[in-house]
């Protein structure tokens, strides 16, 4: 190589190190995600009446559509349905008894592509045939923009209330 080869080398290696993107400060950082969190709350509280709308009225297709294709959902008492097709069937029996979802989002935060919701939620079921069931509890959601929508990758809640104590199985 001759040396005005290396200095043609250096000059290209220089502006490519010129270009990188600087690190952002702690500061620009919270800036940019409570900037991209106030937009995301709004759409992603949208969503979630949205959801619950649909939820209420037994829409199993339309309440699918909020998850990614490989979601997880990962309701109590069930294991995890990864899939549209086994969070539907997951969600099958508790859309089929009239239920009442009331969620509460309490906190919102994104970063990029990423949100993260937290809130409490409110479920009444009522089976055929039987007096109305409620729960309460809290939840978590994790969103991704996939193809410039927000939609559920996670889906996770579980119960405040004790569990129901019985006798041990076979007991009177």
């Amino acid at each position: 190589m001759r040396v005005g080869s290396w200095g043609a080398l250096a000059l290209s290696l220089g502006l490519v190190a010129g270009c990188q993107p600087k690190a952002e400060t702690a500061e620009q950082a919270q800036a940019r995600m409570d900037s991209e969190t106030a937009a995301a709350k709004t759409a992603v509280d949208s969503l979630t009446r949205e959801f619950a709308t649909h939820f209420n009225q037994g829409h199993a297709d339309l309440v699918v559509a909020f998850y990614s294709e490989q979601a997880h959902l990962m309701a109590p008492n069930l294991p995890a349905a990864v899939g549209r097709d086994a969070i539907k069937a997951a969600l099958a029996p508790m859309l089929a008894t009239k239920p009442d979802l009331q969620l509460a989002p309490e906190a919102v935060v994104a970063n990029g592509p990423l949100l993260v919701e937290r809130g409490t939620y409110t479920l009444t079921l009522t089976p055929p045939g039987a007096s109305p069931i409620t729960d309460k509890g809290k939840y978590l959601a994790h969103w991704h923009m996939i193809d410039g929508k927000w939609l559920m990758v996670d889906d996770i809640w579980n119960s405040d209330l004790p569990l129901p104590v019985g006798p041990p199985a076979g007991k009177p």
